[in-house]
């Protein structure tokens, strides 16, 4: 039998349920190399519907990354008699053989969710003794099927735009080293999402009924050391939800989510000097009057964020920009998120920070002094050159 068609055998019976309508359990390997297709996993009764497997959980987050309009399908498995340690602030902690799944696809129409989608690809992040190991898997036009592309890949998607307008893009896969540019921390590769208590601490709408997710987790015995009333959890504001926070809040959840991967201490990109993470205190820290360190073709404007100017302020030009030189996040992303920079637009419009405007302003002053000084020097030496 040619190689081919035993190949095309044997992801149709990886792909069948089990005899008798039951699929077989979820397998994550632990060890080796990942298998080269998502169906030895056993994550999905239905692939194409990512209708999960039991005991493998879906998740939201409060504000979730932006990801070109691209709807994400979270899923997380843990296996029996293990559970994710809780944290209040630091990443929670999974243990060995706990697997992340994220799926990005397409809704036909953006505005109505019944009328189908498009699969694009799935990641499958899997905790093993030596780290987190990962897999990018590019689905098949029926989404029946999808296969290991460490090289990353590519796939044309259109849809139905909110305001009824049709949108065209071709999904650029990450490979494996572009993924690191968002996934390393302090040198290791990390799931980013379900890692921290303030981004899953909503309601999520179970086949069961709707449930906090912290709650929900802790019942199924997935999360110890939570606290009873997810109350006593931090939240993050909806980023699009007035009624979650302030303007300030839902700008910083924002910045945090889709930025400080990167822009934190342990961060590829830290080394701008810029902290997007929610917990920095400091307005400098996350860009307000910081002159870029290493802005590239980004940092024509003076300045991270100028208080009242979101025009003048280099964090505009980043999330304004498709640019791959200058747009922020650089992996990610090709198309504006229009709503999320409305709402940073709006966040520099009406922050105010008269004492840090006032120092800045007299430090403006000195270098125009110093500036000055030197330009009279200068004219002074021409002078005696010319009498010479």
């Amino acid at each position: 039998m040619p190689r081919s068609s035993m190949l095309a055998i044997l992801i149709l019976v990886a792909a069948v349920p089990a005899v008798g309508g039951e699929m077989p359990p979820v397998h994550i390997p632990t060890e080796g190399d990942l298998p080269a297709f998502i169906s030895t996993y056993n994550l999905f009764k239905d692939s194409a519907a990512q209708t999960p497997n039991d005991g493998v959980v879906p998740y939201d987050l409060n504000t979730p990354h932006f990801a070109d309009y691209a709807t994400l399908h979270r899923f997380v498995w843990v296996p029996e008699g293990t559970a994710i340690r809780y944290s209040d602030t630091d990443i929670f902690e999974y243990p060995i053989g706990a697997a992340v799944v994220l799926t990005v696809s397409y809704l036909n129409d953006i505005r109505d969710a019944s009328l189908g989608m498009q699969l694009v690809e799935t990641r499958v992040f899997i905790h093993r003794t030596d780290g987190w190991a990962s897999g990018q898997y590019v689905w098949n036009d029926d989404a029946t099927e999808a296969q290991l592309a460490l090289a990353g890949g590519k796939r044309d998607v259109s849809w139905i735009h909110y305001d009824g307008s049709q949108r065209d893009l071709t999904v650029r896969v990450p490979n494996r080293v572009q993924c690191k540019m968002c996934h390393e921390i302090d040198g290791e590769f990390v799931p980013l999402g379900p890692m921290k208590a303030r981004y899953l601490n909503k309601d999520y709408p179970y086949s069961g009924g709707t449930a906090n997710q912290l709650s929900h987790w802790a019942r199924m015995g997935f999360l110890e050391g939570a606290p009873d009333n997810p109350d006593d959890a931090p939240r993050a504001a909806v980023w699009n939800d007035p009624n979650t926070g302030t303007l300030n809040d839902r700008a910083r959840s924002y910045l945090d989510t889709n930025c400080a991967s990167c822009h934190s201490p342990g961060g590829l990109a830290y080394t701008s000097g810029l902290n997007f993470s929610y917990s920095t205190t400091h307005p400098t820290g996350y860009g307000v009057y910081k002159a870029p360190i290493a802005a590239g073709r980004g940092g024509s404007a003076r300045f991270g964020i100028i208080p009242g100017d979101p025009e003048g302020s280099i964090v505009i030009r980043r999330l304004r920009s498709t640019d791959p030189g200058v747009r922020m996040p650089v992996v990610g992303r090709g198309v504006v998120h229009e709503e999320g920079l409305a709402l940073i637009e709006d966040w520099i419009a009406q922050m105010r920070f008269p004492e840090l405007a006032a120092a800045q302003r007299e430090q403006d002053e000195i270098r125009e002094a110093q500036e000055r000084i030197v330009q009279l020097y200068e004219a002074e030496t021409d002078l005696s050159n010319d009498a010479d």
